[in-house]
């Protein structure tokens, strides 16, 4: 029996993928390593992360268990969405406290071809060739 993949199927798997994709990135793991720990191969792990395929109860139990979340954040259209939230500005961050500190930032490129450091940069790449 052929499963019907109608859209809301489709999107269901594309958001699991992209969820599991996320964790994945997250933790700076390759796919071969979940697949190994999840007993599949990095193939399968390809086509969960891509939503052509959707993952066991079993096996979503045990990616969240390798990425130390839990399977309704896996199954959360907004997972992502709250996991990066707290890395935002916070909105009271106040920028003008800082602009004592512009001296720490480069120059302008306007103003690099008048620096000597540059200039002898330059000088010393053109004499190379």
């Amino acid at each position: 029996m052929k499963a019907i993949r109608d859209e809301a199927y489709m999107n269901f798997a594309h958001m699991l993928g992209g969820n599991i994709r996320f964790c994945r990135l997250r933790k700076f793991k390759p796919q071969k390593v979940c697949a190994h720990a999840i007993g599949v191969t990095f193939q399968q792990m390809q086509k969960y992360e891509g939503g052509l395929n959707m993952p066991t109860a079993y096996r979503l139990k045990m990616i969240a268990d390798f990425y130390k979340v839990t399977p309704n954040d896996l199954l959360d259209p907004g997972f992502i969405h709250r996991s990066t939230q707290s890395k935002q500005v916070d909105p009271t961050f106040d920028a003008s406290k800082y602009e004592d500190f512009a001296d720490e930032y480069p120059m302008p490129l306007s103003q690099l071809e008048h620096d000597p450091k540059m200039r002898a940069t330059y000088d010393a790449l053109l004499e190379d060739k």
